[in-house]
């Protein structure tokens, strides 16, 4: 397995344009596109081999919350580190004000157009219906986030993670990276008591320890990388060979009980073994576990990214990179396309359809990027 990795001197991976890494921006790109797909849920299509169908016990999505916080403490932390704290400081409160506004716009918009096709196949779920209340109460708990509707709904999370992370910079500055890991513990701990009600609502609690473990990671990435530059080859070559052998084992083991069910004599046993372990990898609380497998995962992702990257970039690069480098822009305009699909084709078909309007879907987000659609309104 070592012999098949790359010298040391590849990890961590080359800069971009001096300050970005290119690396997190492919890996971006990929967790866009596996999202899109997931929310389309457009299976089989022979997609599904790489996107896991979220069923798995770990998902991209906290990949790209946790590149998000990574680079946010890279280019507001680390690059503005010789910079007053107040430029860093207004410029992630504007960012978060500029999230939660569009956040609020997006679930309006989206509930609005749900009203045009209430009661239709394919309609996401969990619409604020007319006869629910007053359009005051729909603002009333829009505003106050105890409504979230149509499928951007990270950006309440990252409006509420971003609001906060001036104070976590300004502990990051004085070395005091521990508090903010404790803080955001702390508040992890609290997810039973969310103010917010249960479920996908309340995950902004249990969420925001992966976004702060990425801007602690982001703010002390040249100490990070130094240390790791530092270590014997041999040791690097262990570390890396190892995390990706044993996500490689998690992986297959979580396939067999996530898929296996269908398989003679021990589909059964699976199925039994899948409820009672997957109740232990809840995506809304987050819990340990989750967190591990999550964190190992990732690691042996970047890595395996790291170790191909040029290849990689060379073969899908033009998709990947135009997505990851626009993420926020390019998941917005992905909530569009997937309530719109969705409308359109409620229920998957044969697998060459689904194949078909899942490479479709691809197509029109990238469209939207390379013609820059709306990109002076849309958020990227």
């Amino acid at each position: 397995m070592s012999q098949a990795i790359a010298p040391a001197s590849t990890i961590p991976p080359s800069k971009k344009s001096g300050s970005r890494l290119v690396v997190f921006d492919l890996l971006r790109g990929y967790f866009l596109i596996v999202i899109l797909l997931n929310h389309l849920h457009y299976f089989p299509s022979g997609l599904e081999w790489f996107t896991g169908q979220s069923y798995l016990y770990t998902s991209t999505a906290e990949g790209f919350f946790l590149l998000s916080g990574i680079v946010l403490g890279l280019v507001r932390g680390a690059k503005l580190i010789d910079k007053p704290f107040k430029v860093a400081r207004n410029l992630l409160l504007q960012r978060s004000v500029q999230l939660y506004l569009t956040s609020i716009i997006l679930v309006l918009l989206f509930t609005f157009a749900g009203w045009l096709f209430l009661g239709q196949p394919g309609l996401k779920y969990g619409i604020f219906e007319p006869t629910s209340g007053s359009p005051f109460e729909l603002i009333w708990q829009t505003v106050t986030l105890q409504y979230a509707y149509g499928w951007a709904d990270f950006l309440r999370m990252y409006a509420l993670f971003i609001l906060v992370s001036p104070l976590a910079l300004w502990l990051l500055r004085r070395g005091l990276w521990y508090l903010v890991l404790a803080a955001s513990f702390g508040i992890w701990l609290l997810y039973p008591f969310s103010p917010w009600p249960a479920g996908e609502l309340s995950n902004q609690i249990s969420w925001q320890v992966i976004f702060f473990a990425g801007f602690i990671i982001g703010f002390h990435i040249n100490t990070i990388t130094t240390w790791w530059r530092r270590l014997a080859e041999h040791m690097r070559r262990m570390i890396i060979a190892s995390t990706v052998s044993l996500a490689v084992l998690t992986l297959v083991i979580n396939v067999f009980l996530v898929f296996g069910h269908d398989i003679a004599a021990i589909g059964p046993w699976l199925a039994e073994q899948n409820i009672a372990i997957g109740s232990h990898f809840n995506k809304d609380r987050m819990p340990i576990p989750r967190l591990l497998l999550f964190g190992l995962w990732f690691a042996a992702l970047f890595f395996i990214f790291t170790r191909f990257e040029q290849a990689i970039t060379k073969r899908l690069g033009w998709l990947l990179l135009p997505f990851g480098t626009n993420s926020l822009y390019v998941y917005i305009i992905e909530s569009f396309v997937a309530f719109a699909l969705l409308l359109i084709m409620p229920l998957p078909g044969p697998w060459y359809i689904n194949l078909v309007v899942s490479l479709i879907s691809i197509g029109l987000v990238y469209a939207a990027v390379r013609t820059k659609f709306l990109m002076r309104v849309i958020p990227r």
